[in-house]
């Protein structure tokens, strides 16, 4: 059989022929790097007018300056973007210095944000960790603040080297310097008469809870050296990672707003209120730390190595963006939510539906380390209290010290069974475990399989 292929002819082919020259032309007018000076002014100039300012002075913004300076950035990115800066050798370096001075400007909004609410938020801890944590985030503020300085002087270097002329008009600070003293409206919206249902705030609680163990399971709260903390980026600190932890905070945020905010279960339930708290303050830290690590991924590690990359290296220290995401982003995200998570607990204990189970003593050996430690990750599992009980005498579930305890008090009267009080689902769990006598065979049932994980983690 002939396969050779004819190509058409006819009208059929004059229209293939046209069609073929119409995907071959570009669709594109190219401008000329000349060209390019004077549109490129026209959308710098808003930019780099209000970036003038923080070269002269370092600290004291208010949110409202970082708001117009992440959205100016991210104009002038895109503008520089739809004219294909990223292929082009003249202008892919300051294409870069845009999006870095967007990068930490996002990173400064989250930063003010939190910083400029604190008060609001009130979270309930001792003046000494406020006053802490609020020095730590305008020390932050100021470190973020001279990286952006030194991006934009560079940027504006680059401007003038290519020929444009800005012509920047003086702009003064003052308009974006923080008012200490807030006006507000009157507080005397009333509590709406909606009454959310036990099982939804259960929900919300429990989902923030499980994020909390996440965060604590990555050891975000560690402090540790840049070098040593550069070795964990991307492995186990990336910015896919933290955008998931942060999305998931968003969702929480949405969902109590939506079913608890200004009800009476909140009002009447200050572990609820707080809550609100720990939910927001983390989820902005949590935005500043991947704005950071983009940053760093693109411009600071060895991922990558364009010229481009190693100019804003020189103009950034990485250490200090390390020591930015560590010591206070990550640490203080992780510390508030370990706050959070003691209240989420504190609210599911006391919704929980409590019950009791008589199950027996573990063999041969009784409650020694391997059992009791193996409770402890079930009732840390589900987060709600239990108690081992004996002759009406409890031993908290949560604790490995109190259930060897109880073993030894369990061995004295020789007893073959004990009780449990708890959630049931907890219950549910430890009786699994005692059906396996407590996995003493190291066979951890699919079931428990979060036992297997916790243990690994923590060993």
């Amino acid at each position: 059989m002939d396969t050779t292929h004819n190509p058409p002819s006819g009208a059929e082919g004059e229209k293939l022929s046209d069609t073929s020259r119409l995907l071959r032309r570009s669709l594109d007018t190219i401008i000329g790097e000349d060209e390019f000076v004077k549109p490129l002014e026209e959308n710098a100039i808003p930019l780099f007018r209000l970036a003038a300012i923080i070269q002269m002075d370092k600290s004291g913004f208010n949110t409202r300056f970082y708001f117009n300076l992440m959205n100016e950035a991210e104009r002038l990115e895109v503008f520089l973007d739809d004219h294909g800066a990223k292929e082009n050798r003249t202008w892919f370096y300051f294409r870069e210095l845009v999006a870095s001075i967007r990068n930490f400007a996002i990173a400064a909004f989250q930063l003010s944000h939190v910083l400029s609410r604190y008060h609001d938020y009130n979270p309930p801890e001792s003046t000494q960790s406020a006053e802490e944590f609020l020095a730590h985030g305008e020390e932050a503020m100021t470190w973020i603040n001279t990286m952006e300085a030194a991006l934009i002087g560079d940027a504006v270097s680059e401007l003038k080297s290519c020929g444009c002329n800005l012509g920047l008009p003086g702009m003064e600070s003052g308009d974006f310097k923080e008012i200490y003293r807030k006006t507000k409206l009157p507080r005397n919206m009333e509590a709406e008469e909606y009454k959310t249902s036990e099982r939804m705030i259960l929900h919300i609680v429990e989902s923030y809870r499980k994020v909390a163990v996440r965060v604590n399971r990555e050891h975000y709260g560690k402090k540790m050296p840049p070098e040593e903390f550069a070795k964990l980026i991307p492995g186990r600190v990336n910015e896919t990672k933290v955008k998931i932890l942060e999305s998931t905070l968003h969702n929480i945020q949405s969902e109590y707003d939506t079913h608890i905010r200004m009800t009476q279960e909140e009002l009447g339930d200050a572990e609820l209120l707080s809550l609100r708290a720990f939910i927001s303050m983390p989820m902005h830290l949590l935005e500043m730390a991947r704005w950071l690590i983009h940053f760093y991924e693109r411009h600071e590690n060895e991922i990558h190595a364009d010229q481009s990359r190693n100019l804003i290296s020189k103009l950034v220290d990485k250490n200090t963006v390390l020591q930015l995401i560590s010591d206070f982003a990550l640490f203080h995200a992780h510390r508030y939510m370990m706050m959070g998570k003691t209240m989420a607990e504190k609210v599911m204990t006391r919704l929980a539906r409590i019950s009791t189970i008589a199950i027996p003593v573990p063999r041969p050996a009784g409650f020694h380390a391997r059992p009791a430690y193996y409770i402890t990750l079930v009732v840390e599992e589900h987060g709600t209290d239990a108690f081992l009980v004996i002759n009406n005498r409890k031993f908290d579930a949560r604790s490995v010290l109190d259930l060897l305890e109880a073993g030894g008090m369990v061995a004295d009267l020789e007893l073959k069974e004990v009780g449990f009080e708890g959630d049931e689902r907890t219950l549910r769990d430890i009786r699994i475990l005692a059906d396996y006598n407590y996995c003493e065979n190291e066979q951890i049932p699919k079931e428990l399989n979060y036992i297997r994980v916790a243990r690994n983690i923590m060993t």
